[in-house]
């Protein structure tokens, strides 16, 4: 939005982050070791063959136990929607591990990310955009000087931290929607993070809030768009897209939430309660010049 300058100035496109929402810590088994003793890492194949014993650490006191997995089929159709993804928008598509420190475990990530792209090179080349793989760290560091423009997959923690230093980089964790795409093509839109409990208390109290719902208006738009395309009804997309330029449109006319009104440029007189902002979007999109002026699908 052009009253919301990105905290970063070099951002001037979007960023995607594709997160591997599947294993690693958010699938882990954690132990508190209460002595000394031997940890071991112990695989016993079903085949019957011979079991795998690798030492983790020798304990001489208390310390602590973290064991993580992720499967072949997970990290491959994470790899495949990314790339999809990428073709499809287009949009150059990052993705970044640590394969230098863990030359298995993330080495594998790399491995199946490395022939996935390389099976779609021609697809790549058609397209115009590049898959690139960076190390973690300089990932953090190359998208601080980007522009923008790509999908920047990361691995499940990764994604989780990112996701929050992008939204919060472009003005508002309030701003940043999240799709869910499984293997089998189901979607599911949601707002991507924070949380409004606070909000929601003072709320109980029958205090005014000023929860942004930029996110959640979007979450809905998401699906309904995406719901337009399935059942080929363009003006179920039509409705969705003139309500997402009805939400901009308001905030760049200056009536916004609490957390937008602190870093917008201009700066506004005040700022909206919930329903508030809400009613202003409401009233802009039965407006007749919005209703006159709808967006046009494409199928």
């Amino acid at each position: 939005m052009k009253n919301i300058p990105p905290a970063v100035r070099s951002w001037k496109k979007p960023i995607s982050i594709g997160r591997h929402a599947y294993g690693d810590i958010y699938k882990s088994v954690e132990y508190k070791v209460p002595t000394a003793g031997k940890a071991e890492l112990v695989f016993t194949p079903d085949s019957g063959g011979l079991r795998i014993s690798i030492l983790v650490h020798e304990f001489t006191g208390p310390g602590v136990l973290m064991g993580m997995h992720n499967t072949e089929k997970s990290i491959r159709s994470f790899a495949r929607a990314c790339i999809n993804y990428s073709l499809g928008e287009p949009c150059d598509l990052w993705f970044g591990a640590k394969d230098t420190i863990s030359k298995t475990y993330h080495g594998f990530f790399k491995e199946v990310f490395d022939r996935e792209a390389a099976a779609r090179e021609a697809d790549f080349a058609g397209a115009g955009v590049t898959y690139r793989y960076m190390l973690i760290d300089d990932a953090v560091a190359q998208i601080m000087k980007a522009e923008g423009g790509m999908l920047w997959a990361c691995m499940n923690y990764d994604g989780d931290v990112m996701s929050d230093l992008v939204a919060s980089g472009f003005g508002s964790l309030g701003l940043m929607t999240s799709v869910l795409v499984s293997p089998e093509g189901k979607y599911v839109f949601e707002a991507a993070h924070g949380t409004v409990m606070r909000h929601y208390y003072e709320h109980l109290k029958g205090n005014p809030t000023s929860t942004n719902s930029v996110a959640s208006i979007f979450a809905w738009t998401g699906a309904i768009a995406r719901r337009g395309e399935l059942d080929k009804t363009p003006e179920v997309v039509v409705f969705a897209k003139n309500l997402e330029a009805v939400v901009i449109n308001t905030i760049e006319g200056g009536v916004m939430t609490k957390d937008l009104a602190a870093i917008a440029q201009p700066k506004p007189s005040g700022y909206a309660t919930t329903e508030e902002f809400i009613d202003s979007v409401s009233k802009k999109l039965l407006a007749p010049k919005f209703c006159a002026a709808q967006v046009r699908y494409v199928a």
